[in-house]
């Protein structure tokens, strides 16, 4: 019974099309902001590759704040250009979901890439490692130059294809009225947070730059930066401990660079 409902459910989904043009071919996540699908564009233009991914919210039952926060994900996608940042096609309403179209990244993300090489017992080595994360580096300060924070940078909003680097999932990013405004919302994921905003202090830029610091040091030994057992814990380690050193056989390069 479990079977034939999940393989129904399956099948269900594979021979779905949304606003009659986008196929679904696959779930690729769930999360606390919608549901992933791999989608065949129908209409794709000669410019435009033709497997796309697409994000599902659903906004039937949403209160009328959240829903402005789907359309601000869809608006500040959209104003974005940059090879290190995930591309927005398209946004629109069906039923009662609202849809983002946007570029799919066939080499899953730098999670799933650290996952990996830790259960194979590999490393990344230093070029490797400062290759993504300068990408990464330079796909924020695209992003800062248009007042835009991230507010949730981690090797899982950090998707790769075909080895470039791209930020993606801005549904709790906003943009900064002006280059003094400071966000005090308290959001995010607590292991690259920053000790301000634990502290729910205001915060600017700076706050994705700690992130950045963090990502590199999970870069280089494939553990999180600060850890604990439970989140008390980890934010106790944030904005109370002392920041760890990377291990001793990184190059000065890369310790300046972490430093």
């Amino acid at each position: 019974m479990v079977i034939s409902r999940g393989v129904a459910q399956k099948e269900a989904t594979a021979n779905r099309i949304v606003a009659n043009r986008y196929l679904l071919s696959k779930k690729l996540g769930q999360g606390q902001y919608g549901t992933v699908y791999l989608v065949e564009d129908d209409q794709s233009l000669y410019t435009e590759e033709k497997f796309k991914v697409l994000k599902e919210i659903h906004v039937g039952e949403m209160p009328p704040d959240e829903t402005i926060d789907a359309m601000r994900e869809a608006k500040l996608q959209a104003k974005l250009d940059h090879i290190g940042v995930v591309k927005c096609f398209n946004n629109f309403l069906d039923k009662d979901f609202f849809c983002i179209i946007s570029e799919y990244c066939n080499g899953g993300d730098l999670g799933l890439l650290i996952e990996k090489a830790k259960k194979e017992g590999t490393h990344f080595s230093e070029v490797e490692i400062l290759d993504y994360f300068c990408q990464v580096v330079l796909a924020t300060r695209y992003m800062h130059q248009k007042q835009i924070l991230h507010r949730d940078l981690k090797p899982r909003n950090i998707f790769v294809k075909d080895n470039t680097c791209k930020l993606g999932d801005f549904g709790i990013s906003r943009v900064l009225m002006g280059t003094a405004d400071m966000a005090s919302t308290f959001i995010g994921t607590p292991y690259y947070m920053s000790p301000e905003c634990l502290r729910h202090e205001g915060y600017d830029s700076k706050s994705d730059m700690w992130s950045l610091g963090v990502i590199l040091y999970e870069l280089c030994t494939f553990e999180h930066c600060f850890d604990g057992e439970s989140m008390m814990a980890v934010m106790y380690k944030i904005t109370q401990g002392k920041i760890p050193k990377l291990p001793e056989h990184f190059s000065k390069g890369i310790q300046n660079i972490y430093e």
